[in-house]
């Protein structure tokens, strides 16, 4: 009668020593993990380790070996490299839930599956049992243990999110749990493409899209997972399913509120697509439907905000008059491939107000921030809002805010906020003028003379491309040519380091020069870069 030995007095290890010792096998005394196991080996045919993954390795070093003796441990992860220092060795990894030693041991030996490798003898071991055995090589045990992890441990915690949807609805699981079976059943017949049915297989976006919108917050991720996969093997696009479900011919899905907005965008990166963001106030030009277009061409959604936001604004009358266009917004991020636009009220934004604001040291005070004091906190503190309802995604900006986009940068950095800020060239109108929502304010006759201000700008990049490295020579550079246009009122020109915002040094590489004037009432905002 061959005889064994089991180190460790777990479910497993239990388990075995009831279902081998009930099939002929003598089982010699148990050494329990943590005593001395050096002679554990003496006086049997098989010794089987049968301790937690981590520690198999030490308690088989710990294992006087002996030519004539086999190891094997019941690990599903590890192969037989972990029992090393033992000439023989194996592995019997049980494909079979073992609840309690008793119940284990009827499981194991009711045909169970065992993944093997290594001595002939494991295979005996099966044999003895009336399983069946699979030859698994060690390179391959990370992907079976997976696997198996999968069938078991996570359909257990399937079965719980399908209980805590049941529950909202009244149902008790068990209701469902004739399904799960029946699923089973099915794949092991059919194989899982022909058993999948439901809503994925069918192509019914609607419907998964009632479910999304149904289910908690906790629960809609794995709701979301699943379905991919499902996706997957019908051969659908879950996430192209359900972006075509919620857009229609007119226009992207318009939200209007913070919390579907987020929901949205987590349904979306849930069926593995990628997000583009594009924040904007509105008043589409050509300059957004770039932005849009290269976030399309980059990411497999857009998204597009349209918020007039109050705390970028220090004079009430500007805010009284920045265009509001909402509805040919929708069709201009339609065009340009927008597929979301999120559009919220003041009151949704920030409730009864706003007493957190975000303040970027170094970078809101200077410059623009000087001439506009508040301004890049309001800014600041809407892009990290915004940000925040967006999540992981990539964020386009215009050059032409060359500032803004610094501010953006530094505040997404020191805030670890999981977003990629894209910097765009500025677009221009055939005269050179920047596009801009404010150029919708200035008159027939302005908009003749603002291109001054482009141009004034090219001459200081010239010189700049001519040799010229003194800041101040190609800042009175720009104001001397403002000054040719008397309808202008300059009221800013500043020569920065583009990487600082700083005045240039004699290692600054690219300069910056930024501008803004007055055309009328109209304060308009400007920037060119030349290298050095």
């Amino acid at each position: 009668m061959p005889t064994f030995r089991v180190i460790g007095a777990g479910r497993a290890g239990q388990a075995l020593q009831r279902a081998l010792g009930a099939a002929g096998w003598e089982a010699l005394a148990t050494v329990h993990h943590g005593d001395d196991v050096s002679t554990a080996a003496s006086g049997c045919d098989l010794l089987v380790i049968a301790v937690p993954d981590a520690d198999v390795a030490s308690v088989a070093a710990s294992v006087t070996p002996s030519p004539s003796i086999v190891v094997v441990h019941l690990a599903g992860s590890l192969g037989t490299g972990v029992l090393a220092t033992h000439p023989r060795r194996g592995v019997l990894h049980p494909v079979v839930a073992l609840p309690e030693p008793a119940e284990g041991a009827r499981r194991l030996a009711a045909g169970a599956i065992f993944a093997i490798s290594g001595d002939p003898l494991v295979a005996d071991v099966v044999s003895a049992l009336g399983g069946a055995a699979v030859e698994v090589a060690d390179r391959d045990r990370a992907h079976h243990h997976a696997a198996a992890t999968i069938a078991s441990n996570h359909t257990v915690a399937l079965l719980a999110t399908v209980g805590r949807a049941a529950a909202v609805a009244g149902v008790p699981l068990r209701a469902y749990l004739g399904l799960a079976r029946d699923a089973v059943d099915l794949v092991a017949t059919h194989g899982p493409a022909a058993a999948l049915t439901g809503p994925v297989a069918r192509g019914d976006w609607s419907t998964v899209a009632s479910h999304l919108a149904a289910l908690s917050d906790a629960d809609r991720p794995p709701y979301l997972a699943l379905a991919a996969e499902a996706a997957r093997l019908a051969g659908r696009d879950l996430g192209r399913g359900l972006i075509s479900e919620s857009s229609s011919a007119d226009g992207p899905e318009v939200v209007h509120e913070r919390d579907a907005f987020r929901k949205r965008l987590d349904q979306i990166r849930g069926a593995g697509l990628t997000v583009g963001l594009v924040p904007t106030m509105g008043a589409l030009h050509e300059g957004h439907a770039a932005l849009i277009r290269q976030a399309a061409a980059e990411c497999d959604v857009v998204a597009v905000t349209v918020f007039v936001n109050p705390l970028q604004f220090d004079r009430p009358d500007d805010l009284a008059a920045y265009p509001r266009t909402l509805e040919t917004d929708v069709l201009e991020a339609a065009a340009a491939g927008a597929r979301i636009l999120f559009a919220p009220s003041v009151s949704e934004m920030f409730g009864s107000g706003a007493a957190a604001t975000v303040h970027v040291e170094g970078l809101a005070d200077r410059l623009e921030g000087a001439a506009r004091p508040g301004h890049f906190d309001g800014v600041a503190t809407i892009v990290t809002k915004l940000f925040a309802l967006a999540g992981p995604c990539r964020a386009y900006f215009g050059e032409k805010d060359f500032q803004q986009v610094a501010v953006v940068r530094r505040l997404t950095a020191d805030l670890d906020l999981p977003v990629d800020v894209v910097a765009c060239p500025t677009v221009r109108a055939h005269d050179g003028l920047a596009l801009s929502s404010r150029n919708a304010l200035l008159t027939e006759e302005q908009r003749q003379i603002a291109p001054a201000l482009p141009h004034a700008l090219r001459m200081g990049s010239l010189l700049i491309a001519e040799g010229e490295r003194d800041p101040d020579a190609v800042r009175s550079r720009v104001i001397s040519e403002l000054e040719r246009e008397p309808a202008l009122r300059i009221d800013s020109v500043d020569v920065v380091d583009a990487a600082t915002l700083a005045p240039p040094t004699a290692v600054t590489t690219e300069w910056r020069i930024l501008a803004a004037v007055f055309c009328g009432a109209t304060r308009i905002i400007d920037n060119v870069g030349a290298a050095v």
